[in-house]
């Protein structure tokens, strides 16, 4: 599961919507969907993930840890296609 997912499955189990997480944030909610969306690539502020994790009650070294694994898997998956 990738850090995108992460955060939609996380903001769903709360009952907040896009928009409350994003106030909650103080982000905007055009912003935090691009995140959720995935428009964002993996060009988000650590401030920002730092504050949508105290929002949704995440820990950074669970999403650090989540995202380290999901790009190991990524290379990977490259390395076997080059073969």
């Amino acid at each position: 599961m990738d850090l995108r997912m992460y955060l939609v499955n996380a903001r769903q189990n709360k009952g907040y919507s896009q928009r409350r997480t994003a106030r909650e944030s103080g982000v905007s909610y055009q912003h935090y969907a691009k995140i959720e969306n995935g428009d964002r690539g993996r060009k988000v502020s650590f401030l920002i993930i730092g504050r949508i994790a105290a929002v949704l009650d995440i820990s950074l070294d669970d999403l650090y840890q989540l995202e380290k694994a999901y790009l190991e898997e990524i290379e990977l998956k490259n390395e076997s296609k080059s073969y």
